[in-house]
């Protein structure tokens, strides 16, 4: 089961239905869909588990407040410790999950510019002087024109 974990955490729509192949760890020629189905069948704690996450998937992915509320509050004792853990978490940031599913921002713009100075830092090590070192982020992020060129 570890080999197919990937699977797992595809969405179920995602999965293959059409294509057969020769998976390493069955005799048959079967789709994605047949080894997920074969595994989640293995443990009833897995398949409520694996039900639960396909839920809470298709409620970001929709941006559904029903469904997202929905899917955790009927959780019962065939879920694992670890989701239960994680439940928890979405229980904690609830109100902050529901406001992403109203509003599209994000801050993913400023982490890039974070990282890119981590970067210009790394590669720069050793600039005696903090204007030089401002002024070389700036000069690679376009905001300002090399006068040495």
């Amino acid at each position: 089961m570890k080999r197919y974990w990937k699977l797992l955490l595809k969405d179920r729509k995602d999965l293959n239905y059409e294509k057969w192949k020769k998976f390493t760890c069955f005799s048959n020629l079967m789709t994605e869909s047949d080894v997920v189905n074969y595994i989640i069948n293995q443990n009833i704690k897995l398949k409520k588990i694996y039900y639960l996450y396909q839920f809470l998937l298709k409620a970001f992915k929709e941006k559904d407040k029903n469904l997202f509320l929905n899917s955790w509050y009927n959780v019962n004792e065939y879920i694992s410790e670890y989701m239960i853990t994680s439940i928890k978490t979405l229980k904690e940031f609830q109100n902050d999950i529901l406001n992403s599913f109203d509003y599209s921002y994000h801050n993913g713009f400023i982490k890039g510019n974070n990282n890119f100075i981590k970067v210009i830092k790394r590669i720069a090590f050793g600039f005696k002087f903090f204007r030089r070192f401002k002024a070389r982020i700036m000069i690679c992020k376009g905001l300002i024109k090399n006068k040495a060129i």
